[in-house]
């Protein structure tokens, strides 16, 4: 008996009928695949790079080449802008609240040590009323 195949991608057993070549059970798969390679191919390129300016103490490629809410590599291309700043949209969001969103200096009545900064305005209206 014959080994039978899978797909590459998701290990869906194959067809028997096709070419011996057939290595994706279709074209979303085999388009998976096409991207999985790209992000693999920048993942070491980023890391090569982020390398570099550490042994080199180039702070200002580290500051372009890492998010700067988490310190975590951004992989610009592929489904993202090549000038992206953040590795995810988490973290986009995270740099966009902490720019809008007054701090409230400890002592003035602010908000309890250890709780969370209020993030909707309709919190922050209902805050406001009971000050």
């Amino acid at each position: 008996m014959g080994r039978s195949r899978v797909c590459a991608v998701c290990g869906v057993r194959l067809p028997r009928a096709g070419s011996a070549r057939r290595r994706y059970c279709s074209g979303a798969c085999r388009a998976q695949a096409w991207r999985d390679r790209q992000t693999s191919g920048r993942i070491i390129t980023i890391g090569g790079l982020t390398a570099e300016a550490t042994a080199t103490g180039d702070v200002e490629a580290l500051e372009r080449l890492l998010c700067p809410v988490c310190r975590q590599p951004v992989l610009p291309g592929g489904r993202r802008r090549k000038d992206t700043r953040y590795c995810s949209g988490a973290c986009r969001t995270r740099a966009w609240r902490h720019r809008r969103l007054p701090r409230e200096e400890p002592g003035k009545g602010g908000a309890a040590p250890g709780c969370r900064a209020v993030t909707s305005s309709r919190h922050r209206t209902a805050r406001d009323a009971v000050r």
